[in-house]
C-alpha cells in the first residue's frame, strides 16, 4: 500500500505588502498628510514606509483606479485634486439619483432593521461629537460617520452592484469636504443630524415616498453647505 503523502505546509500571509502600503496611503490621503495635487516620490515614500517601489507601485495604482491618485507620463504618480466646482455639482447629482431611489426601496424593504440600526448608530454618534465639539483632529472620524449613514441607506435597497459603486464615490465626496475644513469649521452641522433623522423617520414609518423626499432635501441641503465652505475655504487663501 503506497504511502500517503501529507499536504504540503502553507503559510498564509494576514496582508500583503502592497495591501498595507495602500491603507497607508490611504490613511495619510484621508488625513490629509498628503494634500490634493502632491506628487508622490515613491523613492522617498519606499523609504519611509520601509518597503521596495514594488508593493508601492501596485498600491498607488489601486489607489488610482479609485479616483484619489493620478498618473501622468514623465511626472510620476501625485495625489488626486479636489473636484472642481463642476466635477462636484455632477458627483452630487450622481449622489441624489443614487441615494434617493435606494431610500424609496430601502424605506418598503420588510427587512431593513440592520441598515435602519446602521443609520440611526452614525446619526446618534455624530450628534454626540457636536455636542462634546468637533476639532479638525476629530474631522475624518464624522465625515467617516455621516460615510456610515449614507452607505447603510444605500445598502438597505439590497443592491451590491450600487452598493460597491456608492461607496468609491463617497470616498471622492470625502476628500472634497475634508479638503476645505481646516479653513472653514465645516465639520456638519445641527441641521444635517436633523435632516438625517427625518430620513430614518420615513425609514421606521414604511414610507418609501417619504424617505425619497427627505433624502433629495437633504442633499439640497448639504450642496448649499459645501458650497458656503469652498467660499470661506478661497476667501481665506
Amino acid at each position: 500500500m503506497p504511502a500517503t503523502r501529507s499536504a504540503p505546509k502553507v503559510r498564509l500571509v494576514k496582508t500583503s505588502l502592497a495591501e498595507q502600503a495602500y491603507d497607508e496611503l490611504k490613511r495619510q490621503i484621508l488625513d490629509q498628510r498628503l494634500v490634493p495635487g502632491q506628487r508622490l516620490n515613491i523613492d522617498a515614500l519606499s523609504r519611509e514606509c520601509g518597503i521596495s517601489t514594488s508593493p508601492l507601485r501596485e498600491a498607488l495604482v489601486r489607489l488610482g483606479a479609485e479616483g484619489l491618485v493620478s498618473f501622468t507620463a514623465n511626472a510620476g504618480f501625485s495625489v488626486a485634486s479636489v473636484p472642481d466646482d463642476e466635477h462636484l455639482a455632477q458627483l452630487l447629482e450622481y449622489r441624489s439619483m443614487i441615494e434617493t431611489y435606494c431610500a424609496r426601496r430601502g424605506a418598503e424593504h420588510q427587512d431593513r432593521s440592520t441598515s435602519l440600526k446602521a443609520m440611526k448608530n452614525a446619526t446618534e454618534a455624530m450628534a454626540q461629537m457636536r455636542r462634546q465639539g468637533v476639532g479638525y483632529r476629530h474631522s475624518r472620524a464624522y465625515v467617516g460617520l455621516e460615510q456610515e449613514f449614507h452607505q447603510a441607506l444605500v445598502d438597505s435597497a439590497g443592491n451590491s452592484v450600487i452598493s460597491a459603486h456608492y461607496r468609491d464615490l463617497h470616498v471622492l465626496l470625502s476628500i472634497a469636504r475634508l479638503s476645505v475644513i481646516p479653513q472653514s469649521g465645516n465639520f456638519g452641522s445641527d441641521e444635517a443630524i436633523t435632516e438625517h433623522r427625518a430620513v430614518i423617520a420615513a425609514f421606521e414609518a414604511g414610507d418609501g415616498a417619504a424617505a425619497e423626499s427627505a433624502v433629495r432635501e437633504h442633499i439640497e441641503q448639504a450642496k448649499g453647505r459645501i458650497s458656503r465652505a469652498k467660499s470661506i475655504d478661497t476667501e481665506a487663501k
